[in-house]
Parts: C-alpha cells; structure tokens; sequence
C-alpha cells in the first residue's frame, strides 16, 4: 500500500506489489487460462516422412541381419560382401564430392588415412573376434545381438530430438552385437567382412542421409530389399518383418495423425513464471 492506494496487481517478477507471491485476482485467474499454447500439429506427410526415416533404420538392421545369416551359410562370401560394400563406398564418395564441391586434398586424405588405419585394425583383430565366444551357447549369442540391436533402434537419431537419443549408445550397441555375430563364424575374413558391414550400415549410411532421396522413397527401397532377402532365409521372419514395416510406417502415422485433434494442454497462473524483458 503507498499513499493510502492499494497497488495495481501485475504478473511481474521480483516486483513488490504488495501480494503475496501465490496470489492472483479472481477475475484474472480463469481470463488468464490458454488452451493448445504454441502447439504444434503435424500434416499427414509429415507424419509419414518422419515414420519413413524409423523404417529406413529397421530395414538396414534386416538386411545386417541377413547377410549374417548368408555369410554363416556360405550362401554370400565375404569376398563378395566386401567388394560389394567398396563399390558403394566409392560411388557415395563421388556423390558426395559432387554435391558438396568444398572437398579439399587435405579432408579426401585424411578419409583415406581413417579407412585404411580401421581396415588395417579390424583385418588384424578378426582373428581374436571369430574365436572371442566359444564357450557361449549360439542361442545366447543371438539373444545378446538382437537386443543390443533393439537398442541401437530406440537410441537411434531419427531428426527429432528426444531424452533416450543417442548416437553414442546406438552407434556401441550395434558394434556390440557384430562382435557376438561375428564370433560364430568358422573363418575371421567373414568375421572382417561383417564388422566392416556393420560400420558400413550403422555410421556411414546415417551419415549420408542428406544423399539419399526422399525418406519415403529410400524407405520403399531399402524396405524392398530387406523383405527380399529375407524371403530367402524364412517364412515366419518375413511376415514378422512385414508385420513392424507396416506398423511403423503406416498404422502408426495415420493414428498420430489422428490423435492430434484429441490433443488438450491447459496454460494459466500456476505455470512457472518466465523473465520477460521488455524492448529498450
């Protein structure tokens, strides 16, 4: 009170107004209520681009996971893995320098210095990696792979920001299973060969996503491919895998979309206050 006058009460903060901190007149409190504030709603292709790129990464995991089964069958020889994957390294570093045309001599020779050093360590390791597991079971093998391998899919970076991302974790755990794979092989080339589709498939193709076409379109091809080759491995797997593309990429966006009409957030006084500063 100053002068016998009751102060105008303001929503201000560290200013004594002469109420409590708690108080809010009650012609101010449900006038000051807001409904859906800075919400933001999501069109149907949005919802299906962002489900593509959740697609995109469980298809590369079928195809990991494929050619493992080929190469332990002798169905695929590393040979061929491997100069299938130095093919495509070669063709999407041409994209790349293409498109970027900011590649120095300095940057393309210290790429080739990083394979060549991880070639050389993963080529001198392979012989330990085949032979790390013989004492465990194949079925604790494959448990121990598939899980690290749902792990890297719910740690994976998908373009959105979220508590449980991490490309650290992801990147680990999908290392983690290669290496219990990898060690149910008769022979460390297919031990190598593997460990070098793992980083092929799990580091470099994420990080070439901005050479890749649309996220619906390269999710219909790589989707394609996965089903494909795991028709040639089983029947039940197959309609499993068909089961989650489905989910994941159409069930699961259109109900987004839906829901989002259903969507209420309530915004008034017992918000925390925020420090505005007014313009000079």
């Amino acid at each position: 009170m100053s002068n016998g006058k009751v102060p105008k009460w303001r929503k201000t903060l560290y200013e004594d107004n002469g109420y409590p901190d708690n108080y809010t007149p009650p012609e101010c409190f449900l006038a000051a209520i807001e409904k859906n504030k800075n919400l933001l709603l999501y069109s149907l292709w949005e919802c299906f681009s962002g489900a593509a790129e959740v697609g995109k990464e469980m298809s590369v995991v079928i195809i990991f996971w494929c050619c493992y089964k080929f190469l332990k069958t002798d169905f695929l020889q590393p040979e061929t893995l491997l100069v299938t994957m130095l093919g495509l390294l070669v063709v999407g570093c041409t994209m790349f320098i293409s498109r970027v045309r900011k590649v120095t001599f300095a940057g393309l020779l210290a790429g080739i210095k990083t394979i060549f050093l991880f070639t050389i360590i993963g080529f001198a390791l392979s012989p330990v990696l085949y032979k790390l597991t013989d004492t465990i079971s194949t079925d604790t093998i494959h448990s121990m792979a598939l899980s690290s391998l749902l792990i890297h899919l719910l740690t994976s970076d998908y373009g959105m920001y979220a508590p449980i991302v991490s490309w650290q974790i992801s990147l680990n755990a999908a290392v983690f299973s290669t290496v219990c794979l990898a060690s149910r092989f008769d022979h460390h080339l297919s031990a190598f060969s593997l460990l070098c589709l793992s980083v092929f498939s799990f580091l470099l193709v994420p990080l070439s996503r901005p050479l890749l076409p649309s996220p619906l379109l390269s999710s219909l091809l790589l989707a394609s491919a996965a089903l494909s080759l795991l028709s040639c491995i089983s029947t039940p797997q197959l309609c499993l895998a068909l089961l989650s593309l489905a989910t994941v990429q159409i069930a699961c966006p259109v109900m987004f979309h839906r829901l989002q009409a259903d969507k209420m957030t309530i915004h008034g006084p017992w918000d925390e206050a925020v420090i505005f500063t007014a313009p000079q």
